[in-house]
C-alpha cells in the first residue's frame, strides 16, 4: 500500500491522517491542574529563601541605626533616668564572724538611705529631631525643677540600724543615668538658702543600670551628683529645691524617690509613649505636645522610707516618657515580611484561579519571576523608607509591584482583562496589609479574616476543575 506525506497505515489496515494528539505520560501529568497545585506550592516554599536574606538585609539595617542613634546620644545626652535625692548617712559597724574558733570582728562602713517626705518633680522637655546621614533620632533639652522635704524624725529613723552614724558626713546624692547631658551649674538650694553646688559622682553608692529599650539590667553605675549636709540639718529636717538643665534622647524617667512623688512632664512632641511600673493619672496629646501628671502615694511604691546598703532602690518603679518616632519603620518592615509567604501565596492563586479559567497556561518559570517581584517590592521599601519614610515608601513600592506584575501576567495569559483584575487583586492586598500594618493590635484577627477569605474564594473558583490528570489519546478512527 502507498503512503503519503499525510496518510500513514495503522495496525489493522486502517488509513487516513494522524489524529490530533493529546499530551502523553510526563507531559500531560505536568499539566494536570492538581500537578500544577501542589508546584505553585513548591515554588512558594523556595521564596523563603530570599526572603530570609531581605529579612538579614532588614537587621542589619536597622542595627546600623542603633549604632548611629548611640552615636547622637553619646555627643547630646542617652536615655535619661532620675533616682532621688536620697539623704545618704555613712555607719560604723562592727560585724562578728566565728573564724577556726576565733571570733573576729570587723569593722566596716555601711549606708542608710533616707528618702524625702515628699517629692515633686516638674520636666519641662523641648524636643527635636537630630539628623546624622540619613538617620534620625528624637532628643530632648529639659528643664528640671525637683522640690521638697526631709522630715523631722531623720534620727530615729536611723536608730533602727546598728553602729554608729556619721551625721556630719551625710550627703545628699541624686543619680542621673547619663550625666554628660547635664548642662547647667546644677545645685542644691536648702530652706530657700543660695544654692549650694553640686559635686560629680555619689561616693561609694551605686544605682542599677536602667536601659529603657531592653529592659532592665543588673550593672551598677556611680553616675549622679552629690552634696555634703551638715549634721543640724540631718537633725532638724530640711527642704531643698534643685534646678537643672539635663540633654536627653529617646526617653525619660523618674522614679518615686518621695513617700509621696508627683511627677509633672510635658513636651513638644506630639508622639509620647508612656511605659514603666506606674502610667500616668491624667494626660493630654496634641498636635503641638503633650502633658501628663503622675501621683504616687508612700503605699504604691512597697519600699519603706528608710533602707540600708550602698544601692539606690526604685530604680526598677519607674514614671516614663517614650519619644516615639511616628513610625519605625524597620519594625514595620519586619512585620510585613511575617505575612510575606501569605502575601504570594495569595498572589499566586489569583493567577491559578486566572490560568484556570482563561485556559492560557501560565509557565512555572513566569510563576518564579512573579514571586521575585513580590520579593524586590520589600527591597525597594526599605531602600526608599529610610530616604522618603514608610508611607512615602509603601505608596511607591507597592504601585510599582503592581503595575509591573499586572503587565506582565496581563502578557503571559494575552489578556488585558486578566491583567486588570490581578492589578485589582494586587492593590487591594497592599492596601490591606498597610491597613493591618499601622493597626498592630488587628493584625492577627485581619491575617486571620484575610486567610479564610482567600481559601474560601479559592475552593469556589475551583469547586469544578477536574484535578486528576488527562486521559490517554482517543482510538484513531477510520
Amino acid at each position: 500500500m502507498s503512503t503519503n506525506d499525510t496518510d500513514d497505515t495503522y495496525p489493522g489496515g486502517l488509513t487516513g491522517p494522524w489524529p490530533a494528539m493529546e499530551p502523553r505520560g510526563l507531559a500531560a501529568f505536568m499539566r494536570s491542574p492538581g500537578v500544577k497545585f501542589l508546584m505553585i506550592g513548591a515554588i512558594s516554599v523556595a521564596l523563603l529563601v530570599p526572603l530570609l536574606l531581605v529579612w538579614g538585609l532588614t537587621e542589619e539595617r536597622a542595627r546600623r541605626a542603633d549604632d548611629v542613634a548611640r552615636r547622637i546620644a553619646g555627643g547630646w545626652g542617652g536615655d535619661q533616668v532620675l533616682n532621688g535625692p536620697y539623704l545618704a548617712v555613712p555607719f560604723d559597724v562592727e560585724r562578728r564572724r566565728e573564724v577556726d574558733g576565733r571570733t573576729v570582728v570587723d569593722r566596716t562602713v555601711e549606708w542608710a538611705l533616707v528618702m524625702p517626705e515628699t517629692l515633686d518633680v516638674t520636666a519641662d522637655l523641648t524636643a527635636e529631631e537630630r539628623r546624622l546621614s540619613i538617620y534620625t533620632l528624637p532628643v530632648y533639652n529639659g528643664a528640671l525643677a525637683l522640690k521638697g522635704r526631709f522630715g523631722g524624725g531623720i534620727l530615729q529613723d536611723l536608730a533602727r540600724f546598728p553602729g554608729i552614724p556619721r551625721l556630719d558626713q551625710a550627703i545628699l546624692v541624686l543619680n542621673i543615668a547619663d550625666i554628660t547631658g547635664i548642662r547647667s551649674q546644677a545645685g542644691v538650694r536648702i530652706d530657700g538658702g543660695a544654692v549650694r553646688p553640686f559635686d560629680p559622682g555619689m561616693r561609694e553608692l551605686s544605682a542599677m543600670t536602667v536601659l529603657p529599650a531592653e529592659g532592665y539590667a543588673a550593672p551598677l553605675t556611680s553616675a549622679g551628683v552629690h552634696r555634703q549636709i551638715e549634721r543640724p540639718l540631718v537633725e532638724s529636717g530640711f527642704a531643698f529645691e534643685i534646678a537643672l538643665s539635663l540633654n536627653g534622647s529617646k526617653s525619660f524617667a523618674v522614679a518615686p524617690a518621695g513617700q509621696t512623688t508627683s511627677l509633672a512632664a510635658s513636651a513638644n512632641w506630639p508622639h509620647p509613649g508612656f511605659e514603666g511600673l506606674f502610667l500616668p493619672e491624667a494626660k493630654t496629646v496634641t498636635q503641638a505636645g503633650f502633658q501628663a501628671t503622675w501621683t504616687i502615694p508612700y503605699l504604691a511604691r512597697g519600699v519603706d522610707r528608710v533602707v540600708s546598703g550602698p544601692t539606690l532602690p526604685l530604680a526598677s518603679s519607674l514614671m516614663t516618657v517614650n519619644l516615639v518616632e511616628p513610625v519605625q519603620f524597620y519594625q514595620v518592615i519586619a512585620r510585613t515580611l511575617k505575612y510575606s509567604i501569605g502575601f504570594i501565596s495569595l498572589v499566586f492563586l489569583a493567577v491559578f484561579i486566572v490560568e484556570l479559567k482563561g485556559g492560557r497556561l501560565v509557565h512555572w518559570v513566569q510563576y518564579v519571576l512573579t514571586g521575585l517581584a513580590l520579593i524586590v517590592f520589600y527591597v525597594l521599601l526599605l531602600a526608599l523608607a529610610e530616604h522618603a519614610g514608610f508611607t512615602v515608601a509603601y505608596g511607591i513600592a507597592s504601585a510599582a509591584t503592581t503595575l509591573l506584575i499586572a503587565a506582565y501576567l496581563g502578557a503571559a495569559t494575552a489578556s488585558r482583562r486578566n491583567g486588570a483584575a490581578l492589578g485589582a487583586v494586587l492593590a487591594l492586598a497592599y492596601g490591606v496589609m498597610y491597613l493591618v500594618l499601622r493597626e498592630d493590635e488587628y493584625a492577627l484577627l485581619a491575617g486571620a479574616l484575610i486567610s479564610f477569605v482567600t481559601i474560601a474564594a479559592t475552593m469556589y473558583a475551583t469547586r469544578r476543575i477536574e484535578w486528576r490528570v488527562p486521559a490517554g489519546n482517543p482510538a484513531p478512527v477510520a
